[in-house]
Protein backbone atom coordinates (compact mmCIF):
# COMPACT_ATOMS: atom_id res chain seq x y z
CA UNK A 1 0.00 0.00 0.00
CA UNK A 2 1.40 3.50 -0.54
CA UNK A 3 0.15 5.88 1.88
CA UNK A 4 1.12 9.62 2.69
CA UNK A 5 -1.02 12.38 4.59
CA UNK A 6 -3.36 14.77 3.69
CA UNK A 7 -6.02 17.00 5.39
CA UNK A 8 -9.89 16.34 4.58
CA UNK A 9 -11.22 19.70 2.80
CA UNK A 10 -14.94 18.48 2.18
CA UNK A 11 -17.11 16.08 2.66
CA UNK A 12 -19.18 14.00 1.26
CA UNK A 13 -21.43 10.59 1.48
CA UNK A 14 -18.51 8.19 0.98
CA UNK A 15 -15.85 10.66 -0.12
CA UNK A 16 -13.79 13.28 0.68
CA UNK A 17 -11.85 15.81 -0.84
CA UNK A 18 -8.14 16.06 0.50
CA UNK A 19 -5.03 17.97 0.06
CA UNK A 20 -1.87 16.48 0.60
CA UNK A 21 0.02 17.65 3.48
CA UNK A 22 3.76 16.60 2.67
CA UNK A 23 5.82 17.60 -0.32
CA UNK A 24 4.94 15.28 -3.53
CA UNK A 25 8.64 14.47 -4.19
CA UNK A 26 10.77 12.44 -2.92
CA UNK A 27 11.62 11.71 0.85
CA UNK A 28 15.07 14.58 0.45
CA UNK A 29 12.92 17.55 -0.44
CA UNK A 30 11.78 17.28 3.72
CA UNK A 31 15.17 16.73 4.67
CA UNK A 32 17.62 19.20 6.47
CA UNK A 33 19.84 19.70 2.57
CA UNK A 34 16.43 20.71 0.71
CA UNK A 35 17.08 17.74 -1.79
CA UNK A 36 16.74 18.40 -5.48
CA UNK A 37 14.31 21.13 -5.37
CA UNK A 38 12.23 19.79 -7.91
CA UNK A 39 9.18 20.22 -6.01
CA UNK A 40 9.67 23.67 -5.27
CA UNK A 41 9.81 24.32 -9.11
CA UNK A 42 7.01 22.65 -9.99
CA UNK A 43 4.89 23.91 -7.49
CA UNK A 44 6.17 27.53 -8.87
CA UNK A 45 4.11 26.47 -12.06
CA UNK A 46 1.64 25.20 -10.20
CA UNK A 47 -1.39 27.20 -10.27
CA UNK A 48 -3.99 26.07 -7.71
CA UNK A 49 -3.21 23.72 -4.92
CA UNK A 50 -3.68 19.65 -5.27
CA UNK A 51 -6.70 18.43 -4.32
CA UNK A 52 -8.23 14.75 -4.55
CA UNK A 53 -11.38 12.98 -4.20
CA UNK A 54 -10.97 10.17 -2.40
CA UNK A 55 -13.09 7.15 -0.98
CA UNK A 56 -13.94 7.64 3.13
CA UNK A 57 -15.54 4.69 4.72
CA UNK A 58 -14.57 6.04 8.24
CA UNK A 59 -16.22 9.18 8.09
CA UNK A 60 -13.73 11.74 8.57
CA UNK A 61 -14.31 15.61 9.36
CA UNK A 62 -13.56 18.69 7.68
CA UNK A 63 -9.83 20.00 9.29
CA UNK A 64 -8.74 15.85 10.03
CA UNK A 65 -5.22 14.92 9.52
CA UNK A 66 -5.76 11.56 7.52
CA UNK A 67 -3.84 8.66 6.06
CA UNK A 68 -4.75 7.83 2.41
CA UNK A 69 -3.37 5.17 0.43
CA UNK A 70 -3.70 3.27 -2.71
CA UNK A 71 -3.25 -0.28 -3.15
CA UNK A 72 0.10 -1.53 -4.13
CA UNK A 73 -0.73 -3.03 -7.61
CA UNK A 74 -2.99 0.09 -8.95
CA UNK A 75 -0.48 2.38 -9.85
CA UNK A 76 1.39 -0.47 -11.74
CA UNK A 77 -1.69 -1.65 -13.97
CA UNK A 78 -3.03 1.75 -14.08
CA UNK A 79 0.08 2.99 -15.95
CA UNK A 80 0.73 0.10 -18.23
CA UNK A 81 -2.93 0.15 -19.16
CA UNK A 82 -2.77 4.20 -19.59
CA UNK A 83 0.56 4.12 -21.53
CA UNK A 84 1.80 0.61 -22.56
CA UNK A 85 -0.83 -0.64 -23.96
CA UNK A 86 -1.81 2.22 -26.47
CA UNK A 87 2.10 3.02 -27.36
CA UNK A 88 2.00 -1.13 -28.61
CA UNK A 89 -1.32 -0.82 -30.36
CA UNK A 90 0.20 2.23 -32.20
CA UNK A 91 3.40 -0.08 -33.00
CA UNK A 92 1.56 -3.10 -33.75
CA UNK A 93 -0.59 -1.15 -36.01
CA UNK A 94 2.49 0.31 -37.95
CA UNK A 95 4.11 -2.96 -38.08
CA UNK A 96 1.23 -5.29 -39.82
CA UNK A 97 -0.32 -2.67 -42.00
CA UNK A 98 3.61 -2.67 -43.06
CA UNK A 99 3.90 -6.02 -43.31
CA UNK A 100 0.41 -6.73 -45.29
CA UNK A 101 1.29 -4.01 -47.45
CA UNK A 102 2.49 -3.44 -51.20
CA UNK A 103 6.12 -2.81 -51.34
CA UNK A 104 5.61 0.26 -53.26
CA UNK A 105 3.57 2.02 -50.55
CA UNK A 106 4.74 0.44 -47.47
CA UNK A 107 5.29 3.32 -45.70
CA UNK A 108 1.54 5.38 -46.25
CA UNK A 109 0.31 1.98 -45.14
CA UNK A 110 3.08 2.00 -42.49
CA UNK A 111 1.65 5.27 -41.24
CA UNK A 112 -2.18 4.33 -41.71
CA UNK A 113 -1.48 1.00 -39.15
CA UNK A 114 -0.40 3.81 -36.50
CA UNK A 115 -3.26 6.08 -37.31
CA UNK A 116 -5.18 3.10 -36.65
CA UNK A 117 -3.65 1.68 -33.64
CA UNK A 118 -3.77 5.19 -32.42
CA UNK A 119 -7.59 5.21 -32.39
CA UNK A 120 -7.66 1.85 -30.96
CA UNK A 121 -5.75 2.98 -28.31
CA UNK A 122 -7.98 6.03 -27.65
CA UNK A 123 -11.05 4.33 -27.49
CA UNK A 124 -9.07 1.66 -24.88
CA UNK A 125 -8.46 4.85 -23.00
CA UNK A 126 -12.21 6.24 -22.86
CA UNK A 127 -13.33 2.80 -21.68
CA UNK A 128 -10.47 1.85 -19.28
CA UNK A 129 -10.85 5.36 -17.48
CA UNK A 130 -14.97 5.03 -17.15
CA UNK A 131 -14.12 1.65 -15.98
CA UNK A 132 -11.60 2.35 -13.50
CA UNK A 133 -13.39 5.24 -12.23
CA UNK A 134 -16.02 2.72 -10.63
CA UNK A 135 -13.39 0.71 -9.35
CA UNK A 136 -12.54 1.10 -5.56
CA UNK A 137 -9.06 -0.57 -6.42
CA UNK A 138 -8.15 2.20 -8.62
CA UNK A 139 -8.97 4.59 -6.08
CA UNK A 140 -7.22 6.09 -3.15
CA UNK A 141 -8.93 5.85 0.04
CA UNK A 142 -9.05 6.66 3.37
CA UNK A 143 -6.80 4.58 6.09
CA UNK A 144 -6.88 5.91 9.07
CA UNK A 145 -6.73 9.13 11.09
CA UNK A 146 -3.03 10.65 11.76
CA UNK A 147 -2.45 11.14 15.75
CA UNK A 148 -0.53 14.69 15.53
CA UNK A 149 0.13 14.19 19.45
CA UNK A 150 2.19 11.12 18.41
CA UNK A 151 5.68 10.73 19.18
CA UNK A 152 7.88 8.40 17.14
CA UNK A 153 11.20 7.43 18.62
CA UNK A 154 13.61 6.72 15.47
CA UNK A 155 16.73 4.91 15.83
CA UNK A 156 19.92 7.44 14.38
CA UNK A 157 22.84 5.55 12.31
CA UNK A 158 25.81 5.87 14.37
Amino acid sequence: MIETQARVLEVESGAALVEPMEPSGCSACGTKGGGCGADRIGQVFTLRSKRYRVLDPRGSKVGDAVVIGVADGAVLRGSGAVYLLPLLLVFMGAMLASHFAPLANSDVWSIAGAGAGFVLGTIWLLWFSRRAARDARFQPVILRAVNENLFVLKELGS
